[in-house]
């Protein structure tokens, strides 16, 4: 048997930690933390910063493989130092995720060459698209808040906005 282990990231730093989260195919089922009793689905417990959750027993790899792609879509395979019963491991989404301040140092150097004071909301739309895109060829994704970007990216042309010299 295949079973899917996932252990996600809930410590108290989400916006750093963006790309901590790991679906495991393993050959045993995950154990609870306190009784260490073995669990086919359902929470199994947290312990440093990290929720164990197992999500069913599959009779192939490939139906394993399957299950995963059904509930979170495009992964990642990823290497990791495997335990004896570790068989593969991925994180979700295609790309990896910039944390806010990797996005924002990313995004920097665009700024000036891309957003001037006469750019308009539906052009830094349209911008945050592309950066998105750009950075998809990269193999990242920009960070998840993207309310907190579009902002950022308002405010950036706000200010050249406020620093232009009022007309006589």
């Amino acid at each position: 048997m295949f079973y899917i282990v996932v252990h996600e990231y809930v410590g108290p730093n989400p916006s750093e930690k963006v790309d901590e989260d790991i679906i495991y195919i393993t050959r045993q089922p995950a154990l609870t933390n306190r009784s260490r009793e073995p669990r086919i689905t359902g929470w199994c417990g947290s312990s440093n910063d990290t929720s164990i959750t197992a999500h069913g027993a599959y009779r192939t790899r490939k139906a394993a493989l399957k299950a995963i792609a059904e509930r979170w879509g495009e992964t990642r395979e990823v290497t990791l130092p495997f335990e004896d019963s570790e068989v593969a491991a991925f994180r979700p989404g295609a790309y990896t995720p910039m944390t806010w301040c990797e996005t924002q140092a990313w995004l920097y150097e665009s700024l000036d060459r891309e957003i001037t004071a006469d750019t308009s909301d539906a052009e830094l739309e349209a911008l945050e698209e592309n950066f998105e895109a750009e950075a998809n060829t990269e193999g990242y994704t920009l960070y998840r808040d993207r309310e907190l970007l579009t902002d950022w990216l308002a405010e950036y042309r706000d200010e050249l906005r406020a620093d232009e010299p009022e007309d006589a």
